[in-house]
């Protein structure tokens, strides 16, 4: 018989997360927000989790990565917050490309970065800042040099960017797309000031430009052999689809308690047959999304191709978890809009990542 039911180290360790996600991510999200900046104390709490670092075992190593377990836990962690789910998932999404697609020095030289008692940072460089973006149309190139690569062009809303130490840079070499690890030190880096974006300013999500940045050989993810781009693309879709649940699921398990105390002309708002309608929408849009999900997670963990239902995953998420914040704010009424409710902040956070095509992973 076939279960889609989780097993119960996945169960632990959601219940783990959800803890800690309810207990004080979900608590601090407003201040962050407001200060345009995650505490270091609460990156800590994220690090604790151990999320990160389960990425940084190699394959030969038989380590514990599992892009469905990752699914579960980033889900759990934007329940409480969108800002704080991606600053998990954006190092993720660079350890795991590493481990799962890196030559053997790539692996020896960073991984080891993941696996220390302090929060570090490094991201996936896919997007470019043009609002007709396409992930199948690179415009950063790659040209091969005598003993390497010379790098240019720019990519956008990187999380974290002035925290990364490395950005694995998706660009196109030689016809094809490819991806390179480059040093946020290197002669050529310049990563631009956050970006004033309508959600996720915890974030400080900003451009990073690269100008004929000199890379070696070894650069090249994989090293001589050209690496699997698409698989780097298609585990970032389904965080991203994750990270839209979770926010789905949060904005319905606020409306939820609030139409049913909310009295309007005698009754519950929940009892009001539009009002009652839109809600099991709700509940199965996010179910729906949850399982698309977790689907997409599977074909990654078992080596397949998933590169349709990441993209159906990534695309259904997007509509629906629109839809579902926009509903959030509209059975709060006037609240909806006010700051003292989180609704608001969800509804801008569902917008901006609905945007995010390529800025984490699992």
């Amino acid at each position: 018989m076939i279960s889609f039911e989780p097993t119960e180290e996945q169960k632990l360790a959601q219940s783990m997360v959800q803890e800690l996600a309810g207990s004080s991510l979900r608590a601090a999200a407003r201040e962050a927000d407001d200060h345009a900046a995650i505490p270091a104390s609460i990156l800590a709490e994220i690090w604790s989790t151990g999320i990160v670092q389960s990425q940084a075992a190699s394959d030969s190593d038989g380590g514990s990565r599992s892009a469905i377990l990752n699914a579960l836990l980033i889900e759990e962690l934007a329940v409480a917050d969108a800002a704080l789910a991606i600053a998990a998932a954006a190092p993720m999404g660079f350890a795991s490309a590493i481990a799962t697609l890196g030559s053997e020095a790539q692996k020896k030289s960073l991984l080891p970065l993941f696996t220390g008692e302090k929060y570090h940072c490094a991201g996936v460089a896919i997007m470019e800042p043009d609002f007709l973006f396409d992930v199948s149309a690179i415009r950063a190139s790659a040209i091969k040099t005598h003993n390497g690569y010379r790098l240019s062009g720019k990519k956008g809303m990187v999380p974290l960017a002035n925290q990364c130490s490395h950005f694995l840079v998706v660009a196109e070499c030689e016809g094809a797309a490819d991806a390179f690890i480059v040093e946020r030190g290197a002669k050529g880096v310049a990563v631009g000031g956050k970006q004033p974006n309508i959600g996720l300013g915890a974030l400080q999500m900003a451009n990073v430009s690269f100008t004929d940045v000199a890379l070696e050989s070894g650069a090249r993810l994989g090293g001589a052999s050209r690496c699997d781009v698409q698989r780097i693309i298609d585990s970032a879709r389904t965080a991203l689809a994750a990270i839209m649940t979770g926010i789905s699921r949060a904005v319905f398990e606020f409306v939820m308690p609030y139409t049913k105390e909310r009295v309007v002309h005698g009754d519950a708002l929940a009892k009001k047959q539009v009002i009652a309608f839109r809600l099991a929408d709700m509940r199965i849009e996010t179910d729906a999304m949850r399982w698309m999900t977790w689907k997409a997670a599977s074909i990654l963990e078992h080596g397949g191709d998933a590169t349709r239902q990441a993209q159906l995953a990534y695309s259904y998420a997007v509509e629906q978890a629109m839809w579902i914040a926009d509903e959030g704010v509209q059975m709060l009424g006037g609240h909806g809009y006010l700051r003292d409710n989180p609704v608001e902040m969800w509804y801008r956070n569902a917008r901006t990542v609905s945007v995010m095509e390529g800025a984490v992973g699992v």
